[in-house]
């Protein structure tokens, strides 16, 4: 039996819970003792349920930084407003995962965007995973590559940025560590169990063995019969807080889309709303698998519910909310398989963007593709060799430490 502490440290959104919680029940049925270090607990000990699972505050940097140019253009500039400009904070952080590690005995970290528990536990010589978007872990060049590919960014601001970090993180380190020469050394030596294919990862493919393949989370239970009519089935899964969700539900009405809708976060009245621009949106969690199954189309935001459509072989019309989600879309805009909206447009052209997917059936036919050569793994075996991976790595704390 080997203890395991699940790390979430910066992102938000409980979807950085589920990465964990498919693992969860395969560690526990054999045997495995698993703690969550979770950047929101509330959310965390909610999704946990009756697990047997112990819930934790993850150490996290509270300040807020200003000075700092907008916006951020590489995982540098990101780290940096979460304390790593900032040594005594950063010193702070690892103190308390490092005390945190000890606390819980773990064996191994599994760290889903947690960098901070992965310096801690390079530091206690413990063995790390990364599980979760490809965005959380810069590919091995240095400096950590500009994000945003449609702006003109000097190679200067770059290696400014990473060597400000970098010396932040040496700083903070206490005396005699092994020194940080490049942001990507954090995540060195680390099991990686990236969600979705090489095609999918934002900053290009990397070893096909570090995807965990096109997976398919828990879903609801909603069930409803598709609307009559010759439109195309369109399968919506939105947030209620999305600014252009009127818009959204006005362009697929008026392309006289049969709509299956759930909202995150609405309310009766937001429902009530949406209904009168003809879109309805069903108050229960939804089915994703089964819905998928009779679609023609998938509108969303989030990486989980594009990689269900992938699985199911439906193109994509992708409206993200922030980065990490844009750059996951426009990996699969490139793979031919959906049409994104832009995040930072003011009034996007969403019945272009409806109409260029809908319009060109080479969308769909590179979606079935990717499905048939992806689709055939199960999640389960997947989930089998992620554990298999997890479990060896723990033994080799307790064979040190026996």
């Amino acid at each position: 039996m080997s203890r395991i502490l699940l790390a979430w440290e910066l992102g938000t959104g409980f979807g950085h819970l589920g990465p964990f919680l498919g693992l969860a029940p395969k560690l526990l049925e054999r045997g495995h003792e698993l703690h969550i270090a979770a950047r929101e607990i509330a959310g965390a000990v909610k999704a946990v349920g009756n697990l047997p699972i112990t819930v934790h505050q993850a150490p996290l940097c509270l300040n807020t930084y200003g000075g700092l140019q907008e916006p951020p253009l590489n995982f540098a500039e990101i780290l940096m407003r979460y304390g790593y400009l900032d040594s005594a904070m950063l010193m702070g952080m690892i103190a308390a995962w490092r005390s945190l590690l000890r606390v819980t005995g773990a064996d191994i970290v599994i760290a889903d965007h947690a960098p901070t528990a992965l310096l801690a536990a390079r530091l206690l010589d413990l063995p790390g995973a990364v599980i979760g978007s490809p965005f959380a872990v810069p590919p091995g060049v240095h400096p950590t590559p500009n994000m945003r590919s449609w702006v003109q960014v000097p190679a200067a601001r770059l290696m400014d940025s990473d060597s400000r970090v970098l010396a932040t993180i040496n700083a903070a380190l206490p005396a005699g560590a092994r020194p940080v020469t490049a942001i990507h050394q954090i995540f060195s030596g680390t099991a990686r169990f990236f969600l979705g294919v090489p095609e999918t990862d934002p900053y290009g493919p990397r070893d096909p063995a570090d995807y965990l393949g096109l997976t398919v989370s828990a879903t609801g239970t909603a069930v409803s019969p598709w609307p009559d009519g010759p439109g195309p089935r369109v399968f919506v899964y939105m947030h209620g807080d999305y600014r252009h969700l009127d818009a959204t539900a006005r362009v697929l009405a008026a392309r006289g889309a049969r709509i299956l809708a759930y909202v995150l976060g609405a309310d009766e009245n937001t429902r009530l709303r949406l209904k009168g621009l003809g879109m309805l949106a069903l108050s229960e969690p939804i089915d994703v698998r089964r819905t998928l199954a009779g679609a023609d189309l998938c509108v969303t935001h989030g990486v989980g519910t594009m990689l269900a459509a992938l699985h199911a072989g439906v193109p994509l019309l992708m409206l993200p909310k922030q980065l990490e989600n844009f750059l996951f879309a426009f990996s699969l805009q490139r793979a031919g398989v959906g049409v994104v909206v832009h995040p930072e447009e003011a009034n996007p052209d969403i019945a272009a963007a409806l109409g260029k997917v809908l319009g060109d059936g080479g969308y769909a036919r590179n979606a079935r593709v990717l499905a048939d050569r992806y689709g055939g793994e199960s999640v389960g075996t997947m989930t089998d060799r992620a554990v298999a991976c997890i479990e060896a790595l723990a033994a080799q704390t307790a064979e040190r430490t026996a």
